[in-house]
């Protein structure tokens, strides 16, 4: 098919009233008014009771508290999926503006309960979680709301903390989403948005490719002061909120949020580090050669190798490739895969103002996912889909454990994900008996781990040098750019011609605006898969009924629970090393091939 084919057929878009009708419908007002009464009559029954309430009396506030995270998330998500479709609409902006201003007064009301239950004394908190309690189940969820006691702050600060994100985080989040929305290029008379652009890098034609970068880098720089701002006030907002909770790092707060252990991060991101030069480093030297010798652009990282076919994969071909690869390995999973695709939980057109990359949002376990991805029909928006659908059905099969209970750490999160798209990838190359082709298909899954793993974790590493260089001051945008530079650099190896105008490119990772420190959790979910992909290809009796177990769990069980069925043991630095073993025999394979 061609780009225009492609753009030609009809792609499907959310319908989302399952969640409400439409931002103006009375569902809406009634739900609003409904959070606000039910916040402030569990404020009146439970407010300075919490450290005294037996068996029965959490039951109930679990109950109570269930329902109501059920109304105000499906409130928030309706409005985060609206906005999602047009980031520039007013009225959307407005909507959802209202909605996070009045939920952030709700839920104020509630800030109370992590910080009764840390005063718990240790006796009553065992008696409450013992095997023999009915809450034992919830166990996991006291020790996490625990861990965070050394850096709780009093109900009156933690509510200024809550009230003060709601008009000062989200509001930078907000123009930073309005800004990046706003970028385009034009080429040969056509205007391309920001997702339509970085298609673009994987274009066969070299000067298309340069000429994508060379336009999107003077869009950022025009828009640069204002990424700037947004960096600097957030990294400062979270280094005054870290100090009053006396975090010893930036990244801390994220990994007591995932549950784990910091020294497990550091194993992960070393593993990485040290593996440069067989990994990124060579891969891209061979590539360099590949394309004919010299060093590679810079706007060439993702380009396609010559004389491989860049075939373009219609919708319905996707959609039958990904079911496929979800059905044979497990009929219940392709079943859940297949609801997405037929009930409208997918939007997946390509439009001006829409929010770029790809997401799957869990809305709230009384409704379902929804999906969202720019789908332009090459083998990387295949994987993309097959990425989504495996946090779907995730979040799916999570669902049935409450909204206390269902939501995976990030660490764990990204498991389902990266599992889904070695099922669909191992499909397609199986299929493909032409060399060439195969060669093309390897570099391109090569290229997506690299992007997964080594990409990421130097993200997280630019991360933490931005935080770190705030404590001392402001940061110029320049001082942000050689930063991003100097990584870049460090991580892609000595083989790429690096234009000084790539520097601005820090400016669009959402992820650094949106969740600080989120990035090392792919990396985290692709080393893991591929240790139970390992484990599933070594012939492992039951591996199927086993994972989709773990699945299910949710954020219910920790990663030691999680893993243990599988013999897998996170904490040991080998564990990672066997992960990026599996980058390095593909690259190896590629090299065989060529």
């Amino acid at each position: 098919m061609t780009n225009l084919e492609i753009k030609k057929q009809k792609l499907p878009s959310w319908d989302l009233t399952d969640l409400y009708p439409t931002i103006d419908s009375p569902e809406v007002e009634k739900d609003l008014l409904n959070v606000d009464q039910m916040t402030k009559k569990f404020r009146r029954n439970y407010r300075g009771k919490i450290s005294k309430l037996k068996e029965k009396g959490f039951k109930k506030l679990f109950r109570d508290w269930e329902y109501l995270e059920r109304k105000s998330g499906r409130l928030l998500s309706f409005a985060q999926l609206m906005h999602c479709q047009i980031t520039t609409c007013q009225d959307r902006i407005k909507f959802l503006s209202d909605v996070q201003e009045k939920l952030t007064k709700f839920n104020s009301r509630i800030l109370f309960l992590p910080l009764e239950i840390n005063e718990m004394s240790d006796k009553h908190y065992k008696k409450i979680v013992s095997k023999k309690s009915c809450l034992n189940r919830y166990k996991i969820f006291f020790d996490k709301t625990r861990a965070m006691k050394p850096y709780q702050l009093s109900e009156e600060l933690e509510n200024l903390l809550n009230d003060y994100a709601s008009a000062s985080r989200n509001a930078w989040s907000k123009l930073f989403d309005e800004t990046i929305s706003e970028i385009n290029i034009e080429m040969s008379g056509k205007e391309y948005g920001l997702e339509e652009t970085l298609n673009l890098f994987q274009s066969p034609n070299s000067r298309i490719r340069e000429s994508a970068g060379i336009q999107l880098a003077k869009r950022f720089q025009e828009k640069l002061k204002i990424f700037g701002r947004i960096t600097n006030s957030l990294a400062k907002e979270k280094q005054i909120e870290d100090n009053w909770r006396k975090f010893k790092t930036p990244a801390q707060s994220r990994h007591l949020l995932n549950d784990i252990n910091p020294k497990i991060i550091m194993n992960l991101r070393d593993s990485v580090v040290e593996s440069y030069s067989e990994t990124s480093h060579k891969y891209y030297q061979l590539k360099a050669k590949l394309m004919g010798g010299g060093k590679l652009k810079i706007w060439d990282r993702n380009a396609p190798f010559k004389g491989g076919k860049r075939t373009r994969i219609s919708w319905d071909q996707a959609k039958h490739l990904v079911l496929e690869s979800y059905t044979d390995f497990n009929p219940k999973m392709g079943e859940i895969a297949k609801e997405f695709f037929e009930h409208g939980w997918i939007d997946a057109g390509i439009s001006s103002g829409k929010t770029p990359g790809a997401f799957s949002h869990p809305t709230v376990t009384d409704v379902h996912p929804y999906i969202l991805l720019n789908y332009f029909g090459n083998i990387r928006d295949v994987m993309t889909l097959s990425h989504e659908i495996g946090h779907g059905i995730h979040q799916v099969l999570a669902s049935k454990q409450g909204e206390i209970l269902s939501t995976t750490p990030l660490t764990l999160a990204e498991t389902a994900s990266v599992f889904g798209e070695m099922l669909t990838f191992e499909r397609i190359l199986k299929e493909e008996k032409n060399q060439t082709q195969r060669k093309y298909l390897l570099a391109g899954k090569i290229e997506d781990i690299i992007n997964t793993v080594v990409r990421q974790i130097s993200f997280y590493d630019f991360e933490c040098r931005v935080h770190d260089q705030r404590k001392n001051g402001e940061l110029t945008t320049d001082s942000i750019s050689r930063i991003w530079m100097d990584i870049s650099k460090e991580s892609l190896g000595d083989c790429f011609d690096y234009d000084s105008r790539y520097q601005n490119f820090w400016a669009y990772v959402p992820h650094f605006i949106h969740s600080p420190f989120y990035v090392y959790a792919y990396a985290f979910g692709d080393g893991m898969v591929n240790a139970l992909y390992s484990t599933y290809q070594s012939g492992m009796p039951g591996f199927q009924d086993k994972y989709l177990a773990m699945l299910s769990a949710g954020g219910s069980k920790n990663y030691n629970e999680l893993l243990g069925p599988f013999g897998l043991d996170i904490t040991k630095k080998n564990f990672w090393i066997k992960g990026i073993n599996v980058l390095k025999n593909l690259i190896d394979e590629l090299e065989s091939l060529s």
